[in-house]
C-alpha cells in the first residue's frame, strides 16, 4: 500500500520476556477518492527499521508487509483498525526532499519557461506559427 506519513515514525522498545525488542512504527494515510483510512505500521528488521527512520511527516512511501485487522470498541461501536508488520518500505521521492510549488521543473534544475523549449523548436523547425495558451489557464 502506499499512502503519507501523518508523523515522523518512533523507535520503540519495549521488554518481550527476557529481551529487549525494538520496532520503528509511523502511522500512514492513505486516500481513495473521498475515502481516507489510516494504518500503523510496524518495521521489526534492523533494515526496514533504518529505511522507515530516514522519513519525516508527510512523506510519501509504499510498504509491502503483512497485513494486520483488529476489531476495537470505540465508544461503543465495532471499529477496524488496519495495521502492516513492515518487511519493505520505499519512500516514494528523497527522504526530505519537498518538491516546491513550481512543481517538477523546479526540482530539477530544469527550464520552466513556457511553451517548453522542444516545442518552440518544434514549431520553428516545420516553419509554422504556433499558438501555446497562457502557462496560467492550464
Amino acid at each position: 500500500m502506499s499512502g503519507t506519513l501523518v508523523q515522523a515514525p518512533e523507535s520503540r522498545t519495549w521488554k518481550a520476556g527476557r529481551a529487549n525488542a525494538t520496532a520503528a512504527t509511523a502511522t500512514l494515510k492513505t486516500k481513495d477518492g473521498n475515502h481516507t483510512q489510516f494504518w500503523r505500521i510496524a518495521a521489526f528488521s534492523e533494515p526496514v527499521q533504518v529505511e522507515l527512520m530516514r522519513l519525516t511527516a508527510r512523506d510519501a512511501v509504499a510498504v509491502e508487509g503483512a497485513l494486520k485487522a483488529e476489531l476495537y470498541d470505540r465508544d461503543g461501536e465495532i471499529e477496524l483498525s488496519f495495521g502492516v508488520i513492515a518487511e519493505h518500505v520505499l519512500p516514494l521521492r528523497q527522504p526530505g526532499h519537498k518538491r516546491t510549488k513550481e512543481g517538477r521543473a523546479a526540482t530539477q534544475g530544469a527550464d520552466a519557461t513556457w511553451p517548453p523549449k522542444f516545442l518552440q523548436r518544434e514549431c520553428r523547425s516545420r516553419h509554422r506559427s504556433c499558438h501555446f495558451p497562457e502557462s496560467s489557464s492550464l
